[in-house]
């Protein structure tokens, strides 16, 4: 019925989290994890959020 149809629904933002995390994607460093500490890898992460906001802005 109508309820299992709304269970296989897609939420309609989805497609920002999947632009996202191609924009990340483009990032060399974080697409092969070559840091061996969260924290390394969380730094290339923002610093790659970071570059995105930035290009979007200028």
């Amino acid at each position: 019925g109508e309820e299992v149809r709304d269970r296989w629904r897609t939420p309609a933002r989805r497609w920002v989290v999947e632009r996202t995390f191609a924009w990340l994607k483009s990032f060399r460093s974080l697409r092969t994890r070559y840091c061996c500490y969260l924290v390394n890898f969380m730094g290339l992460l923002y610093l790659a959020l970071a570059c995105i906001l930035w290009r979007k802005l200028v």
